[in-house]
């Protein structure tokens, strides 16, 4: 009996507003007055035109009860006012728009009443996923406003474990352990930044339907996308996570300047060739170096800022999700794009080669003037005719290295700034930081 009751009244409000929809639409087809300014005159249309699609939207909610036309109702109310000055119009003019302005505000009125019964059927969908294969811990931030309803409707074909936090005041709302289908429905008591975390346990296929069920019709529509950032931590900060990383620190407190004298001048005095040894720090997995040449001994503002730009590219571009430090092998990831991101300025006729000896005695013979075909250097780190350039030297378990150049030109002397920085790998912790767009 009470259901039929409130059918009939819903019924009865929905005939009610689309009679003054309706009277509205017709009195003013026939009725706007050339007499009229012309900006009231477009307000009266586009009013008429709110009450139209008013019209529409009641009689499909009326025949299809379908919850999104009540966010299409809020939407067109938003959007409808009426303004004007008495003094611009005549007395008919003036009681016109009083009668139109009557019947656009009963129409708004009767339209608010009608979501305010109605807007609990009114769900936004906030993640939706099907046949979604994971297999690792994966996190969703959602915006919930104070008063709204959250529903969780996850499945899966193996075990999971699903977690809500509020991420603004790092509390653990509700967890539910070692479930294959969680359904739920969670009150909202503050608005705030919330997180759901699903860890799977193995590889599992998942669906999910997360959807919020607003607490007034003002919080119809108001969804907020949310930026995510990666920012440095502590190991104590709210759900920090452990990566590999590296520190860099200088191994000479100023580039090391070496003068290479041309073969000509070598001749009468001083030499084109050089050797700079490297004492590698304890723990340094490898050196990481920068060799600027030039045929002018001047130096610039650059010289000296080696180490200092690739921190600073380092917290740039490590918060950018590449792959992890990798202390062994190949070349990383993060070490190239580093390198690539400093390198030193070039001169096109300024260029050398350069051996990467193990052996102090090898250096010691390079330095003498050993023919280079008679001595053991590493060929695939070594570099005949290279310009300014940088580089990585792996360094595990080695305590020195040393660094041959020579100039094999004539006539040209040339000029060389070396910085080397020793790369360590450190245990950091980032944290994610969420922000409302």
């Amino acid at each position: 009996m009470k259901n039929t009751k409130v059918c009939i009244y819903v019924a009865w409000l929905a005939s009610m507003a689309l009679c003054a929809v309706g009277c509205s639409s017709k009195k003013t087809d026939t009725t706007i007055s050339s007499s009229l300014p012309e900006e009231v005159s477009e307000q009266i249309q586009w009013v008429n035109k709110g009450l139209e699609d008013l019209d529409f939207v009641y009689h499909h909610f009326s025949s299809t009860q379908d919850p999104n036309d009540l966010l299409k109702l809020k939407t067109i109310m938003e959007d409808l006012s009426f303004e004007y000055d008495d003094e611009d119009l005549t007395p008919e003019d003036l009681r016109f728009c009083r009668q139109l302005t009557i019947r656009m505000d009963s129409a708004l009125a009767l339209a608010r009443h009608l979501i305010e019964q109605k807007f609990q059927m009114l769900h936004t969908s906030l993640v939706s996923e099907h046949d979604h294969l994971i297999d690792q811990m994966v996190e969703y931030p959602l915006y919930l406003g104070k008063g709204s309803t959250l529903f969780l409707d996850i499945s899966s074909q193996g075990s999971l474990t699903a977690r809500l936090y509020n991420a603004d005041s790092r509390q653990l709302i509700k967890t539910y352990s070692g479930s294959k289908a969680v359904a739920d429905s969670i009150p909202i008591l503050n608005s705030a930044v919330y997180l759901l975390e699903i860890v799977p346990k193995g590889s599992i296929y998942v669906d999910m339907d997360i959807k919020q069920g607003v607490g007034s019709i003002d919080m119809l529509g108001q969804t907020k996308d949310i930026k995510t950032e990666e920012i440095e931590a502590s190991a104590s900060d709210f759900r920090a996570q452990k990566i590999n990383g590296i520190q860099m620190k200088p191994v000479f407190e100023e580039p090391r300047k070496v003068t290479l004298r041309s073969q000509g001048k070598a001749f009468f005095s001083g030499s084109s060739r050089s050797v700079v040894a490297i004492s590698i720090p304890r723990g340094a997995s490898d050196l990481l170096y920068s060799l600027r040449i030039s045929t002018n001994e001047g130096d610039k503002s650059t010289d000296g800022e080696f180490c200092k730009e690739m921190n600073s590219s380092y917290k740039k571009i490590r918060f950018l999700g590449l792959p992890i430090y990798e202390s062994q092998g190949n070349k990383s990831s993060l070490i190239r794009e580093l390198l690539n991101a400093n390198v030193p300025p070039r001169e096109e006729e300024a260029y050398c080669n350069m051996y990467v000896f193990t052996s102090q005695d090898q250096a010691k013979k390079f330095q003498d003037g050993v023919p280079v075909a008679d001595l053991k250097y590493n060929i695939d780190l070594s570099m005949i005719g290279t310009q300014s350039c940088n580089g990585r030297i792996p360094a595990s378990g080695r305590s020195t290295i040393y660094l041959g150049f020579e100039n094999e030109r004539f006539r040209y002397s040339n000029y060389l700034w070396l910085e080397v920085i020793s790369s360590v790998p450190k245990t950091e912790y980032v944290r994610k930081k969420y922000i409302v767009e």
